[in-house]
């Protein structure tokens, strides 16, 4: 069933797996998924790997420690082409993450169990292999090979996303109740299902008629089949059940939520297709307790991604990087 004829356009966007990846990939506005392992696990034997090719307050990073992070990105981003806009991307979240944020998770006293590491690198592992090689488990380890990584490598990149994700809650402060049911008064649309039934037509005369006619006892079954240009639901009276209002385009939101229940309304533009004849046969509201955790978990992640934005443009001003590609 179709509700395009009322649905409010979506736009798609690549998520991050993990929400430390996604905080950081934000606050230092990189599009290409990077992986950033610790200093010490680094395994590339890349000839002039001593020299320096970047620099900050407190350090320097070698061509050896970029080639390991150039070719961790090049075994999760199967189509990655190290240029030097690349490679000098790569390096700036390189030293945010790993020398200048994760330090202070660990002075934070954040710590993350190898168990959990070792499970997240088996499941991110399986992933790629199902999505960028055709689910073919010897061509992902040829590719490590190739690149010089082991299994090391990815764990240790693994680690340090998953010690900022531990990291950034201790940025932020635990919301209060009133905030939270004061985000739940406003948004109340995102925890309501709607059922009702509607009739699209393109011209307001005929709308009015079709209104007129459902008050006076006419039938929705055959006025819906009949005139709706609806054709998700011109064959079912109009009808969609338990629908969430924040999908659709505001207007007709509005007056899913807004009108009487079990009556015919006044027809309204909604959308270019023309004009709804609307009737409301029900709302279910989730009571404020049963989705107050959902509540705190999405605006603690802002609150989050906010913190995290914030400190990497302090660290980034801080820091002094320099970037010695050439």
């Amino acid at each position: 069933m179709s509700s395009s004829m009322r649905r409010r356009s979506v736009g798609f966007a690549g998520l991050a797996a993990t929400v430390g990846l996604g905080l950081i990939l934000a606050g230092c506005g990189t599009t290409t998924p990077s992986a950033v392992p610790d200093p010490a696990s680094n395994t590339s034997t890349s000839g002039g790997g001593a020299a320096i090719v970047a620099t900050y307050n407190g350090g320097t990073v070698t061509q050896a420690q970029l080639n390991t992070q150039v070719h961790l990105d090049q075994l999760f981003n199967t189509n990655l082409s190290a240029t030097t806009a690349v490679e000098t991307q790569i390096l700036k979240q390189y030293i945010l993450v790993d020398r200048l944020i994760k330090p202070k998770a660990i002075q934070a006293g954040v710590t993350v169990p190898d168990a959990k590491v070792q499970q997240a690198v088996l499941q991110i592992k399986q992933q790629y292999i199902q999505s960028s090689y055709g689910g073919d488990t010897s061509k992902f380890a040829q590719k490590m090979q190739t690149l010089g990584l082991t299994d090391g490598d990815i764990a240790a990149a693994v680690k340090d996303q998953m010690l900022i994700s531990a990291y950034a809650p201790k940025l932020v402060k635990t919301l209060p109740l009133s905030q939270l049911q004061q985000y739940y008064n406003q948004n109340i649309e995102h925890y309501t299902l709607v059922t009702e039934r509607a009739i699209l037509v393109k011209k307001l005369p005929l709308a009015q008629t079709i209104a007129q006619k459902l008050r006076n006892n006419g039938s929705w079954d055959k006025l819906a089949l009949q005139y709706s240009q609806d054709p998700g639901s011109s064959k079912n009276g109009g009808e969609y059940v338990n629908q969430d209002p924040s999908n659709w385009v505001p207007a007709f939101a509005q007056h899913a939520m807004s009108q009487p229940l079990n009556v015919v309304g006044d027809p309204f533009y909604a959308t270019p297709y023309g004009y709804f004849v609307m009737e409301v046969l029900k709302r279910t509201v989730q009571p404020f307790a049963s989705v107050k955790s959902s509540i705190a978990q999405q605006l603690e992640q802002t609150q989050e991604q906010a913190a995290v934005n914030s400190l990497v443009t302090s660290l980034q001003k801080a820091g002094n990087i320099k970037i010695l590609l050439k």
